[in-house]
């Protein structure tokens, strides 16, 4: 059943009776309220739970209305059946509120859990170690102020960690990462300066997966340059911003000869110089991955102490870029006028060079 039309709640005296209901999809309907109240009037609640209507549900859609309050007794309903075979909840886009029940650690069989742009608070539940078919997490946008259980690091099969703006606490070591073996996207990206939570991850430790995306802003990480990337090949998106990292990055980075479509490493203290080409690169070798990068389109070195001349190849090989800052370094000399061939071009930052 799916449905865009605009009900605002589906209040009725009497059970619906959809017991075989596989697929119910009431996004962007307006629904208004508590979840269990856009389903029912408040005199039935409990008649909607016990009735199993909700029970053989694969897949539940409550994205894009305006439902508020928390989501516990929904999760209590959907976790109390004898058999729960929901695989897909999303309720993204929303003003849900409150903790994220312990109860989702019952949905065994759930493999998508978006819960992005509402306002939950608190820690993710470590019951969420027992989602082990769980595929893709998104709390992106969220009120969440507590920590990452090192439970999360049990589900071999997540591909996908979206985490960011929220002012997430504590520290994260390995153990939140030890048997992700699936894992390609992991984001904590927050636009606030303020630093709240810290990667304190082993230099000898090799992760079990291959990132192709890797997006981290505004958390600590320094001050040396990760080591653990180390043997991420796959690597297309890289944001380490407001990092805390400090020194160069090492020559093992360039040599992993990435393919990338986004470089942000600004914010940080690292230092070196960005040779103008080979014949120039006494003090860094030329990071050969980067020049190679021909369909990169953000390169974000601002707010370092990268010094020499601003590197003509960037004109000549990043023909699609379309931000580049690299305000606050340590550059002299003319801008190149290669630069001026960068047709799609949004964003030219070269401020307090």
């Amino acid at each position: 059943m799916s449905t865009d039309k605009d009900y605002g709640n589906m209040h009725s005296g009497k059970d619906c009776g959809m017991r075989n209901l596989v697929y119910l999809d009431l996004s962007s309907n307006n629904l208004r309220g508590s979840i269990l109240e856009a389903f029912a009037n408040g005199t039935y609640i409990e008649r909607l739970r016990n009735m199993d209507s909700l029970c053989n549900l694969k897949t539940l859609i409550l994205s894009q209305n305006v439902l508020n309050g928390e989501i516990t007794e929904l999760i209590d309903v959907l976790s109390g059946c004898n058999s729960s075979w929901l695989e897909t909840l999303d309720l993204g886009f929303n003003d849900l509120g409150g903790f994220l029940p312990n109860s989702l650690g019952k949905l065994y069989n759930l493999k998508f859990l978006w819960l992005w742009d509402n306002s939950f608070v608190g820690s993710i539940p470590s019951s969420i170690g027992n989602l082990s078919y769980l595929e893709e997490l998104y709390l992106s946008d969220n009120a969440m102020n507590g920590t990452i259980p090192e439970a999360l690091g049990r589900l071999s099969k997540l591909v996908a960690i979206e985490i960011s703006e929220n002012p997430l606490t504590g520290v994260v070591t390995e153990a939140q990462f030890s048997n992700l073996m699936s894992l390609m996207e992991f984001s904590n990206y927050r636009v606030t300066p303020r630093v709240s939570l810290v990667f304190n991850i082993s230099p000898e430790w090799i992760p079990p997966f291959k990132l192709s995306l890797l997006r981290i802003r505004s958390c600590q990480m320094g001050p040396k340059f990760p080591a653990w990337l180390r043997n991420q090949t796959e690597l297309t998106d890289v944001v380490l911003n407001n990092a805390g990292i400090s020194h160069t990055i090492p020559e093992w980075f360039w040599k992993l000869d990435l393919r990338l479509d986004e470089l942000d490493i600004g914010s940080n203290n690292l230092g070196g110089r960005i040779p103008d080409d080979k014949q120039q690169s006494s003090f860094w070798p030329l990071p050969s991955a980067l020049q190679n990068c021909t369909g990169i389109h953000t390169l974000d070195l601002g707010g370092n102490r990268f010094s020499g001349h601003v590197p003509a190849w960037i004109g000549e090989r990043m023909p699609n870029l379309l931000i580049l800052r690299l305000r606050s370094n340590l550059f002299h000399g003319s801008i190149p006028s290669q630069l001026c061939t960068l047709s799609s071009l949004h964003i030219l930052d070269l401020g307090r060079k």
